[in-house]
């Protein structure tokens, strides 16, 4: 297994990788969408989940990888009904004609208290030999 980490994504506080790698199987940690150089969380829902994906996308090019080897994606909104159609108008431009599979669940708390965070994302993605 193989430890994947770019500073161009934010990190973990805790023990938690960006991602881990192995046998081009590549398992992206609780994302989110934080700037990765000050932390902050924009201000509108549709701003937070381009910056969610831009993340995303830096960690999967340190893995090799990028958006069309993404197989799964697991979705948590803080207000699913409020914040979807933002989510999803970014995931249609991000991943065009690619259709991962995906869910998408209300969660109540990231354990980010300080942080007006609408998203957290994990993924799972595959890099062909």
């Amino acid at each position: 297994m193989r430890v994947i980490h770019t500073d161009d994504a934010p990190a973990h506080t805790g023990p938690v990788p960006q991602a881990v790698e192995s046998g081009g199987w590549i398992f992206v940690s609780a994302l989110f969408g934080a700037e990765p150089t000050t932390g902050r969380i924009p201000d509108d829902a549709r701003a937070e989940a381009e910056q969610l994906f831009a993340n995303l996308a830096a960690i999967l090019a340190a893995a090799d990888a990028g958006l069309t080897d993404v197989v799964r994606a697991g979705i948590f909104m803080k207000q699913l009904q409020r914040d979807r159609p933002a989510f999803n108008e970014v995931w249609r431009a991000v991943f065009g004609d690619h259709r991962p599979a995906r869910s998408a669940v209300q969660a109540g708390d990231f354990g980010r208290p300080r942080e007006s965070v609408r998203y957290m994302m994990e993924v799972v993605a595959h890099r062909a030999a």
